[in-house]
């Protein structure tokens, strides 16, 4: 509902000639007012929403803090930082604030039904402005009773201008404009509201950009795997704090939306039944009514173009404003969004920058660590591959002359046989040492032959002189 200009609700209040210039409601006596004014203090102390947000908030948190509330979730979104108890805190009170309103409309809408006709039937005729003292003093024996509700506030202040203008005329008009300033009333009444919805999503924005300088000055590009918990711990806070305000504000708004169709079905309830009781009730004189039509038309018709004309240059204000909040919204996320990707491409381009430093250079050690082993490897091969040669040279040696002395041996003993056959066949022969001798020179032949070839053993035969008769 759109909150009406104050400067034409009190040009439209003087016209009337209402109010009783104290601030009391009017059409209560002296003594009750008295009485209103010195209980005025401690009742708003007690309907104070910030009073009972912050018993629920120190309640909520110490249950969470002794370990009655011990759930991982509530503690990571509620208490997790201070902004989120700052969060938290405005969102109780702002929800205290809804549940007075709600308990007050619930019980006077119960209530709204025992005031059925409460001034009696309409007399035939009208009645006589001489009884408003009368239902004056009705009113306040049902307000005692019941309380001070809307619909008797409304009756009070309608009997009070009739009372003080000793005439019914106008009393319509009247009764509009009471239910007006009853509308502007209520708007007002959610001024704390309205605040703190716009607070909270603002508190996590805050926290966002908290969790985020948190994150990119813990961040560090030599130690990458040592501060990305940080960083991510960082984060953490930085999403928490705008999900739990968003949240939270989504709560505030279904609950105002609620409260405030309540709130607007009473009002509507109220005006309805005041026009009921009070319209066509009083008696209306003619005279007054053609003497008085053509200044009632006129003040009208004033009041409809002031009210118009300042109704829209209030909503060309509010719209002007609405559209700049948004443009400086807009320009606030963009360069911090502008500022967070700058911050981050550039820590994370120098951390991968060293980071390719750093492999370039083990990369670089372990090329020259494996050609160093493969040189050394390569040195070995070839000293093998030397040795096996020369040890194959050597073998191939050895081989060949123990193939010659093989068959060396072979020669030696077919030369042995044949010796031994020549030897039995020169036994009993008379030029026995003459064949002895050549024998020997045979031998003597084939040892410097082996020589030769073996560069060894000698093989002598040395004739023994013997007995010719031994043969």
């Amino acid at each position: 509902m759109v909150a009406k200009d104050t400067s034409a609700s009190r040009h439209v209040h003087q016209a009337h000639g209402r109010g009783d210039g104290k601030g009391f409601p009017q059409g209560i006596p002296a003594g009750e007012a008295a009485g209103f004014g010195n209980s005025r203090f401690a009742d708003s102390l007690f309907r104070s929403p910030i009073l009972w947000g912050s018993l629920v908030s120190a309640v909520f948190y110490g249950l969470i803090h002794y370990g009655v509330i011990d759930n991982r979730y509530i503690r990571d979104y509620f208490a997790g930082h201070p902004v989120e108890y700052v969060t938290t805190i405005m969102f109780f009170i702002g929800l205290a604030s809804l549940l007075a309103t709600a308990l007050v409309t619930i019980r006077q809408s119960g209530r709204l039904g025992g005031y059925e006709r409460i001034f009696g039937p309409v007399p035939s005729g009208g009645q006589p402005l001489s009884d408003c003292p009368g239902l004056l003093a009705r009113l306040r024996d049902v307000g005692s009773a019941y309380g001070n509700d809307l619909l008797l506030q409304r009756f009070r202040d309608a009997l009070g201008r009739i009372i003080r203008r000793n005439s019914a005329e106008g009393l319509e008009d009247e009764l509009k404009y009471l239910a007006d300033r009853e509308a502007d009333r209520v708007f007002e009444s959610y001024a704390l509201f309205r605040v703190i919805t716009w607070a909270i999503p603002v508190l996590g924005f805050l926290g966002t950009v908290i969790g985020i300088t948190l994150a990119i000055g813990n961040l560090n590009p030599a130690a990458l795997e040592e501060s990305i918990d940080h960083v991510v711990l960082a984060l953490g806070i930085a999403f928490a704090t705008t999900a739990q305000a968003l949240s939270l504000s989504i709560v505030l708004m279904f609950t105002k939306y609620l409260v405030g169709q309540a709130e607007n079905n009473l009002l509507a309830r109220v005006d309805r039944q005041a026009d009921d009781e009070l319209l066509g009730r009083f008696q209306v004189s003619s005279q007054e009514v053609d003497g008085q039509l053509g200044a009632v038309r006129d003040m009208a018709a004033t009041v409809i173009g002031s009210s118009e004309q300042l109704l829209q240059r209030q909503v060309g204000l509010w719209q002007s404003s609405i559209d700049e909040s948004q443009r400086r919204w807009a320009g606030m996320a963009a360069s911090a969004g502008e500022e967070v990707q700058t911050a981050l491409a550039a820590a994370l381009e120098k951390s991968l920058a060293a980071h390719a430093r750093n492999l370039i250079e083990a990369e670089q050690a372990h090329v020259e660590k494996n050609q160093l082993n493969w040189a050394r490897v390569q040195e070995a091969l070839s000293e093998g591959a030397k040795a096996t040669s020369a040890l194959q040279s050597s073998v191939t040696e050895q081989v060949q002359i123990l193939h010659r002395t093989l068959e060396a041996t072979g020669q030696i003993a077919r030369l042995e046989e044949a010796l031994n056959r020549n030897l039995a066949a020169l036994a009993g022969s008379k030029n026995f040492e003459q064949t002895v001798m050549s024998l020997a020179a045979a031998i003597h032949l084939l040892n410097a032959r082996l020589g030769n070839d073996v560069g060894g053993a000698n093989v002598q035969l040395k004739p023994e002189r013997q007995d010719p008769q031994a043969a």
